[in-house]
């Protein structure tokens, strides 16, 4: 090693001791390579730019390049080549001696994708799949994680992926693992070499799983010796259950291996379902619950508890009466009220099976034996309703027979009478409510139009907010002269309008009467004169109904007669036409005042007042 330091520093001094120093002593060199900075492999064909000057060349296959003949100075080298990230370096060239630059270049990374984000595989479908992509410029290896989910498996979990080349993901659900509903889970593909990763969601709606569930209610007819034990299905489950009954037993947890009776109900769509037991002993009290099968595994209701009776109530439900469409009347009688004597009395009704004190519980006032009625309003139509009467005896319930009644609607009957006191402009209205209805209408009156001959209540119409049976009336006002009207009477039951009959009037018309001229003014006497003249008029419509009276009356000292106030001259006659009066004894040096009239009624129509003087 001396040895050859000795001879490069010999031919260093041998050199610079020469007296040419040619120009070739004032340029410099590069000489360098490029390597992979991951692997340290040398890269070929990298682009290498030199500036300033812009002067390029290309790695070799060992990776070297070079650059003669440059000036001393700064410069900056650029690499780059597809699939890598451009570099850049500082290099500084003296003269006289080559420069070493020993580059790295970092291959772009493997990038990887997919074409989808979420697989749905909703209530049915078990395999699906989807594809990535590796799109950078390098093989990628990648795996797949599911997290812990154990009803989901992918294939395959691990590999390789070459750039530029795509592959698929094969996913499979075990769709007996699944939760009853919605599922929901994430796969990560993600790459072990820098890579990145991509996720795809996934979802599947399990079928419904659910435990069946069962409540015990009651115990009933409950007798020193005998029992009904009633039960209900809550839910049925999924699978459903296949078998269900009851188990009692004088121990406070009986099951179907400890017990004294295993009792087994028939399964079908009644959700409620009851078994009687016999041979229990006088005051006993036992514990029973109700119990269903499940997919191999017994499930089990609440227990209760019930004491065999000394001596039972005796009751039994009757017919129920005064049915209407939200009204009934319950009825019972109690033949013996038993040992200890029953504490509480009353009805229970339902609209299906058999009704327990556990649905709708009337109670009713009273002890010791004989019959009981209830009133019970609210109810439904047209609906069938079950019911017994009970008794509580001994804090548990004792049972009569059940019977049935079924709610009706009854209409409102309403009928519309012949209209009175009609004038031109008036009407009495004349209407009865024979049957309230069931449900009770809730308001009457009437409807009238001169257009529509079955008025309904979008016609003109007036309410009573009335609900009596019996007769109403209403009196009109404001009607138009000479009209006929169409009229029905109505009630309002359950929110709808019942109508009656319709009947029809017509308001009357006014008779038309006018004052004619005054002729044969005559002058009669010597010093004290007197006057007569000849009163016209004329009836130019006779009214409905027709005037019973005309005349005229006249005044000398009122501008416009009526009759009670002035003179009347009566004409016999009727109907339409000219009517003539000879008046006399008029007095001298007066004026006159002169009106003809009709009358009907008690009402007096009057023509136009005409004036005459006698002087």
């Amino acid at each position: 090693m001396k040895k050859i330091l000795c001879i490069l520093m010999f031919g260093l001094v041998f050199c610079s001791c020469s007296s040419d120093e040619g120009e070739e002593w004032s340029k410099g060199s590069i000489a360098g390579s490029v390597s992979d900075r991951t692997t340290g492999e040398p890269v070929a064909t990298v682009n290498v730019t030199l500036s300033p000057g812009g002067r390029s060349t290309v790695t070799g296959s060992d990776g070297s390049f070079s650059f003669d003949e440059l000036d001393p100075s700064d410069y900056t080298i650029l690499i780059s080549k597809e699939g890598y990230t451009p570099t850049t370096d500082k290099i500084t060239v003296q003269a006289g001696q080559p420069t070493a630059a020993h580059l790295l270049i970092e291959r772009i990374p493997a990038s990887i994708t997919a074409d989808r984000t979420l697989l749905d595989f909703g209530e049915e479908v078990a395999t699906l799949s989807f594809r990535i992509v590796n799109s950078g410029y390098s093989d990628l290896a990648y795996k797949v994680e599911k997290g812990d989910c154990p009803w989901l498996s992918v294939d395959p979990e691990t590999d390789i992926l070459g750039y530029g080349k795509t592959a698929t993901i094969v996913v499979k659900i075990d769709r007996q693992l699944l939760a009853s509903g919605n599922n929901e889970a994430m796969i990560v593909v993600r790459s072990t070499s820098g890579g990145g990763n991509v996720e795809v969601k996934v979802k599947a709606i399990g079928e419904y799983r659910a435990a069946s569930a069962v409540n015990t209610l009651e115990a009933s007819e409950i007798s020193a010796t005998t029992a009904r034990l009633n039960g209900e299905i809550i839910n049925e489950g999924s699978p459903a259950y296949t078998e269900r009954g009851f188990v009692y037993d004088k121990q406070p947890t009986p099951t179907t291996t400890a017990c004294i009776q295993k009792l087994s109900s028939p399964v079908n769509n009644e959700k409620r379902y009851s078994c009687a037991i016999e041979g229990l002993s006088p005051t006993q009290t036992y514990y029973a619950r109700t119990y269903v099968v499940q997919n191999g595994n017994t499930i089990y209701g609440n227990i209760i508890s019930f004491t065999a009776l000394q001596k039972a109530t005796t009751l039994s439900t009757s017919a129920v009466t005064q049915t209407g469409a939200t009204t009934a009347t319950f009825n019972a009688s109690i033949a013996d009220a038993g040992q200890p004597a029953y504490t509480e009395r009353g009805f229970c009704y339902s609209t299906s099976g058999t009704p327990t004190i556990a649905t709708n519980r009337c109670r009713v006032s009273g002890s010791g034996t004989g019959n009981y009625s209830l009133q019970v309003e609210g109810l439904d139509y047209p609906v069938t309703y079950y019911v017994c009467a009970y008794a509580i005896q001994d804090g548990q319930p004792v049972y009569g027979n059940t019977v049935t009644f079924t709610t009706e609607f009854r209409s409102v009957a309403v009928n519309t009478s012949a209209a009175t006191e009609v004038t031109e402009s008036s009407a009495r209205l004349n209407g009865t409510i024979s049957d309230v209805g069931s449900p009770a209408y809730t308001q009457r009156g009437f409807v009238y139009s001169s257009t529509n001959s079955q008025p309904t209540i979008a016609n003109d119409k007036v309410v009573q907010f009335i609900s009596t049976p019996g007769a109403f009336r209403e009196t009109l006002s404001g009607l138009r002269e000479g009209t006929t009207y169409y009229v029905r009477a109505f009630a309002m039951q359950d929110g709808q309008y019942v109508y009656g009959n319709t009947i029809t009037f017509t308001t009357g018309s006014l008779p038309v009467v006018e004052t004619g001229s005054v002729s044969s003014l005559t002058k009669t006497g010597t010093y004290f004169y007197q006057w007569s003249a000849t009163f016209s008029g004329a009836v130019t419509a006779a009214g409905s109904p027709a005037y019973t009276e005309r005349g005229f009356v006249y005044s000398n000292n009122a501008n416009e007669p009526t009759v009670g106030g002035s003179d009347k001259v009566v004409v016999s006659g009727r109907g339409t036409g000219v009517f003539t009066a000879n008046v006399g004894n008029l007095s001298d040096m007066q004026t006159y005042y002169v009106r003809a009239y009709v009358k009907v009624g008690n009402k007096y129509y009057y023509g136009q007042s005409v004036r005459f003087s006698t002087f």
